[in-house]
């Protein structure tokens, strides 16, 4: 069955027809890999479940949700039905309300042992139940903060109270901030600013709140469930990598080839500052790790000139990994991009003011998400800011510095291309690995590659952060690879972990990602790694491949090292060899340093 992600975009609005798309995704998810959803709350979220199933879809990502009983949030997180679930995220929205309502029609008459008696029932009561949490599985876990639903009864003089309405409200919020800042399993979802939002007078509904704890109105749970895909994009691996821009009314107002340099609307203040901050927000998106590219039907010439002399030019020709600006089919020069990149049509989104454009993207390449824009250029940088699909649990060095990384590889190859012959190229590149035990500093890189990294990836184990930290609390040997050559770093690239046995090494991890291959560093870093372990114990090693639709050029790779296969199968090649025999071969082209 094909279900067009165009049409739920349209009709998922409304928790009636999420209902019915959640069936019948449902009828196609049986043979999907599932994310395990839980959801618990202090109050009704009827339909929430069927919405998010139906959000989450056109983000690609299938859900199996468990709902907990109404009521009972504290007895599910106490009780065994949730962990039997084996949850991947909790969602535990709670209302400040619901947990102590008292509180808001007596705030300004209790005594401070009483504000401390609501705070331990409260705050503490909700630290000690997520730490039980906590004790019990490893999945992320998503609070709810308390929002301003109704105004103190103090009026406008609660700001003046010790215990006024607000300040007991904010101080809870910042608590829950403070305690969970540093931990990389429970996170803070702003609730009172996602309904601030959307609007509290419209959808926080006091008649059903009394009559039957529907506190959110109907509408506001598409709504909700939209919000919380955010949670669930970089659960699933997929964050988007590239922003492909159109330019003429896009980047800029107007249409360069006709109005000319001084006639483009462009400019910090006045006509045309909707594009200026517009470039302001993808510059920003590019500093934590975005690509951006260019798919214009335009004249070169025209573009330079805008980008070279144009005084209120925000974007600089650096900042642009790969251009196509052309006379061609837009849909052509998508696939290109992707090419060029190295990346899947998938880690695309397409921004494009002209809806035909937009409508060919859909139409040829679906795996592209094409942003709708609004014919209101002002909306741009909100319509971007509501998109979910950038969002991710760790920022990490390479984040930073992945635009600078890719430019490197342009050059890198302009490079290759000068030169015919693949050795000169290689021994001209100056070359260095350094191969480091995996620490604390290198786990949050170590554990975003497992889950990344698609093509040159032995068996595609997806870890967090948390378990690559028991992996090594374990004894297990983990090695991370960080490359350079001369004309810049490539980063931390390469991750390998093996499983020391009782009779055996047990590769479990071999990974490098994509812009290192072809280069030799891969065998240089496997062939390291042989040479540790046998100075550590030389008894054999296996190792596993499991074929995935991409990992299909890594196959036979074990066959360099002298591994003979001893399984084979649809799933998986089981290799093995002895190390009493191995001698590491080191290319002369490049320099090893261990760390």
């Amino acid at each position: 069955m094909n279900i067009s992600k165009e049409k739920i975009k349209l009709e998922s609005n409304a928790i009636a027809s999420c209902i019915g798309w959640a069936k019948e995704i449902d009828k196609i998810s049986k043979d999907k890999e599932a994310k395990n959803v839980a959801l618990l709350s202090s109050f009704t979220i009827k339909g929430l479940a069927e919405c998010l199933k139906t959000k989450s879809f056109v983000q690609d990502i299938f859900l199996d949700v468990y709902e907990g009983k109404y009521g009972q949030w504290k007895q599910e997180i106490l009780g065994s039905e949730l962990y039997e679930f084996k949850p991947d995220i909790i969602f535990l929205l709670l209302d400040l309300h619901g947990l102590n309502q008292d509180i808001l029609y007596r705030h300004h008459e209790i005594t401070n042992e009483e504000l401390n008696k609501f705070k331990y029932e409260t705050e503490d009561g909700l630290l000690q139940l997520v730490s039980y949490i906590k004790s019990k599985t490893k999945a992320k876990i998503i609070i709810s903060n308390a929002s301003k639903i109704w105004p103190p009864v103090t009026g406008i003089f609660d700001s003046k109270l010790n215990n006024g309405w607000y300040r007991i409200i904010d101080d809870y919020n910042n608590n829950l901030l403070n305690t969970y800042q540093n931990d990389k399993q429970v996170f803070i979802f702003n609730f009172n600013e996602w309904l601030g939002y959307i609007g509290k007078k419209d959808f926080w509904y006091d008649k059903y709140s009394f009559t039957a704890d529907m506190k959110l109105s109907p509408e506001a749970i598409p709504m909700l469930a939209e919000e919380l895909t955010s949670y669930l994009v970089p659960l699933a691996f997929k964050k988007k990598k590239c922003i492909v821009l159109d330019l003429d009314n896009t980047l800029w107002g107007g249409v360069i080839g006709e109005d000319g340099l001084a006639g483009i609307k462009l400019a910090p203040a006045g006509e045309g500052q909707q594009f200026y901050y517009f470039q302001k927000l993808l510059l920003s998106l590019s500093k934590r790790g975005i690509l951006l590219a260019i798919n214009s039907k335009n004249n070169q010439e025209d573009v330079e000139e805008v980008f070279l002399h144009h005084p209120y030019m925000v974007l600089r020709k650096d900042d642009i990994i790969v251009s196509k600006i052309n006379w061609d089919n837009k849909a052509k020069n998508m696939q290109e991009i992707a090419r060029e990149l190295n990346v899947g049509l998938d880690s695309l989104v397409f921004i494009d003011d002209d809806l035909t454009n937009r409508e060919l993207i859909k139409q040829t390449l679906p795996d592209v998400t094409v942003l709708d824009l609004p014919t209101d250029s002002t909306k741009y940088i909100q319509t971007l800011l509501d998109y979910k699909g950038f969002n991710t649990f760790e920022f990490t060095g390479e984040d930073k510095k992945r635009s600078a990384m890719y430019l490197q590889e342009k050059q890198r190859i302009e490079y290759k291309d000068a030169i015919i012959d693949l050795d000169t190229f290689l021994n001209n590149l100056n070359l260095c690995i350094s191969i480091k035990a995996v620490d604390d500093f290198l786990i949050p890189r170590s554990a975003q590659l497992t889950q990344k990294t698609n093509q040159f990836n032995l068996t595609t184990h997806r870890y967090q952060e948390d378990d690559i930290k028991k992996f090594i609390e374990s004894g297990h040997k983990l090695w991370a690879l960080d490359v350079v050559d001369k004309f810049g770093e490539y980063g931390i690239t390469g991750f390998c972990m093996v499983k020391d046995m009782p009779d055996r090494w047990e590769i479990d991890s071999m990974l490098l990602s994509c812009r290192v291959l072809g280069k030799k560093v891969e065998e240089q870093f496997f062939g390291f790694i042989l040479s540790e372990l046998k100075k550590l114990n030389p008894k054999k090693v296996r190792a596993c491949y499991k074929p995935t639709l991409k990992n299909n050029q890594v196959k036979d790779f074990y066959k360099i090292f002298n591994f003979h296969k001893i399984k084979s199968s649809e799933t998986e090649d089981i290799w093995e060899r002895d190390l009493d025999d191995y001698v590491f071969n080191q290319y002369g082209f490049i320099e090893i340093n261990k760390h």
